[in-house]
């Protein structure tokens, strides 16, 4: 028997078997040290927005939004919402239902619906025209100041000042309105 051959294939075992061990604690720490990193990374990732009618940076990042999108958005709700004809008002109702959380989309579909029907019967028209937007970003809520003209054929129904308060949420970088109400004049 040679001895000497086998104590070395032993030892040999022993020094590969620490080898690999030492390798497969250091893929470990790569592996938790690559997650960590990506993690950070998705995190702060930031999204730049530029489309041709924004003639502003819109910066998103994770759940946090600059002003100029919150308004960006706020606008294009505001002119589905309230500039509308008897032919138009249910399409622009249902694009805007697309911009609702889903926690408040079945009534504020109904409550859309029944005033689309509505407006179709008695042949309304509305148009809005914002003049100040003010965020409150604490609280989440949107206040619109502005000039609404609405008719009925072409009789003046209402034409003066209106406030609205909107409650919104970002959820992934992406707007969503909680709820819309009219602030009562004082």
């Amino acid at each position: 028997m040679k001895l000497d051959t086998y104590i070395n294939k032993t030892s040999n075992l022993y020094a590969e078997n620490r080898l690999l061990k030492f390798a497969i604690v250091i893929i470990g720490i790569a592996v938790i040290v690559n997650g960590f990193m990506s993690y950070i990374a998705m995190h702060y990732q930031k999204v730049v927005i530029l489309p041709p009618v924004v003639d502003r940076r819109v910066v998103i990042s994770g759940n946090k939004v600059d002003e100029n999108y919150i308004k960006l958005f706020t606008r294009y709700a505001m002119t589905l919402l309230q500039n509308y004809t008897a032919t138009t008002a249910r399409s622009q109702f249902t694009e805007f239902l697309s911009l609702v959380t889903t926690s408040a989309y079945p009534q504020m579909q109904k409550t859309l619906y029944t005033l689309a029907d509505t407006i179709k019967k008695l042949n309304m028209t509305s148009a809005f025209y914002p003049r100040k937007i003010t965020i409150d970003e604490k609280n989440r809520t949107i206040t619109v100041t502005g000039l609404k003209k609405e008719f009925t054929n072409t009789t003046v129904v209402e034409d003066g000042p209106r406030k609205y308060m909107i409650k919104y949420a970002i959820i992934n970088g992406r707007f969503y309105i909680d709820a819309v109400k009219e602030v009562a004049k004082k």
